[in-house]
């Protein structure tokens, strides 16, 4: 690469992250339709969250049947999550209302319950939302089903997508890009990256994926800003981080760069993209890299190691800074662009969701229930923390200026006041 092209990049690459920048002081997102919401950011617009947590005055609670750890997601003024009662094997999933709390309708999936990690659930998928309605990933060893249903919770399609193999159990969420639906399936044997039709439910591609021992639990990233055009962004043992032409399933190209299993999904951190991989020992790996350009190949720009890497936590990008919240409950604040430590400390508990923004505030929530939030800022600051004493390992909602927060057995909702100036 020469000087002239070097400089070219660094352009593009400031020009990007003017325009991130930009999303991220926009105003509160109006719906929340996958996993970390519409562009998968973690980002709640220009909000005011509350100064102190322990004196919010929640709008409503909602109970649920059973208990699961499906991450809550909004649109049209409806909120959807899922749910299962494993003593009597049954699934659910549910609708209700954002601004009430009310449900509006729940359906039913029957199916066995097996035996699956203490921090996974028997519904643990997180649910995607289009125009066109619900769709909902649930399994077992013997079979994946992807659920399509409308949004008053009537079926439009099911479909079979072949067992699922893993230690762990299953915990896949599917990505909507145009008219498919795009649904992770790699696991410890072969597996594959498969493009359903929204409207039909017919197959439109699969890519064939290596099974090395480690299925992969990561949540796809659709990437509308590539060079070329949109490219889907996986992460797994097998492959490391890659992308996907979503139009026709063909890889465009990979970066092998994990050594261990990938739970967090991807991210995009300005020009970077960011995954990471770990156990439960802690031996964790982030890899920040520039994907490549035309005539070039991927750059790993830096990567970030063992304590400091988060496992099941997905990273926060938010105003040039690298969040990483840690499963142990140390909290790392990078420079997202040099990998540079700004600090590091311990916030206490455990961790298994992941950090969202609201306005000036990063907030997450422990596996205990004890709401934590930060200053996004070059320095630590604890602005408040609460604990609502249930297990919870759900990411929060952000959309049409409410926050919704998923416990194992409960929805809550709180409408957030607009930022004053």
């Amino acid at each position: 690469m020469n000087s002239l092209q070097r400089v070219v990049l660094v352009v593009f690459g400031l020009m990007l992250t003017a325009a991130l920048y930009a999303t991220e002081a926009s105003q509160p997102p109006a719906s929340w339709p996958r996993f970390r919401g519409a562009d998968a950011a973690g980002q709640g617009g220009l909000v005011s969250p509350p100064a102190d947590w322990s004196t919010v005055a929640w709008n409503w609670t909602a109970d649920l049947p059973g208990q699961g750890h499906s991450s809550p997601v909004v649109y049209d003024g409806r909120v959807y999550t899922a749910s299962a009662d494993e003593a009597v094997s049954v699934r659910y999933l549910l609708c209700h209302n954002l601004t009430t709390g009310r449900q509006l309708w729940r359906r039913d999936f029957p199916g066995a319950i097996e035996r699956h990690h203490q921090q996974n659930s028997s519904a643990s998928g997180t649910v995607t939302v289009d125009g066109r309605g619900v769709y909902w990933l649930w399994g077992t060893s013997e079979n994946v089903r992807l659920e399509a249903l409308t949004h008053a919770g009537e079926p439009r399609w099911g479909v079979d997508l072949g067992p699922f193999v893993g230690p762990h159990g299953f915990g896949g969420s599917p990505v909507v890009w145009r008219e498919l639906v795009i649904v992770p399936l790699e696991q410890d044997e072969a597996g594959a990256i498969i493009a359903i039709d929204a409207t039909t439910g017919a197959e439109r591609w699969r890519l064939a994926r290596e099974g090395v021992g480690k299925a992969a639990y990561a949540t796809p990233l659709v990437l509308l800003n590539a060079e070329g055009g949109p490219q889907v962004i996986c992460t797994s043992n097998a492959h490391g981080i890659y992308a996907i032409d979503p139009a026709s399933g063909q890889a465009l190209w990979e970066q092998p760069c994990f050594p261990r299993r990938t739970v967090a999904s991807p991210i995009a951190a300005g020009p970077l993209l960011v995954g990471t991989c770990g156990n439960g020992g802690g031996n964790n790996l982030l890899v920040a890299l520039r994907p490549p350009t035309k005539g070039e190949t991927a750059e790993v720009v830096y990567e970030i190691s063992r304590s400091v890497a988060p496992y099941v936590p997905t990273p926060l990008y938010s105003q040039g800074r690298l969040y990483l919240w840690g499963d142990k409950g140390v909290v790392t604040c990078l420079d997202a662009a040099t990998g540079t430590i700004r600090w590091k400390e311990r916030v206490g508990g455990n961790f298994s969701a992941s950090p969202v923004a609201i306005g000036s505030h990063i907030i997450n929530v422990s596996s205990d229930g004890e709401i934590v939030a930060l200053d996004d800022a070059d320095e630590f600051v604890i602005r408040s923390r609460f604990l609502l004493e249930e297990e919870t390992r759900a990411t929060p909602a952000i959309a049409a200026g409410w926050f919704v927060l998923r416990t194992a057995s409960r929805l809550r909702g709180l409408q957030l006041q607009p930022r004053a100036d």
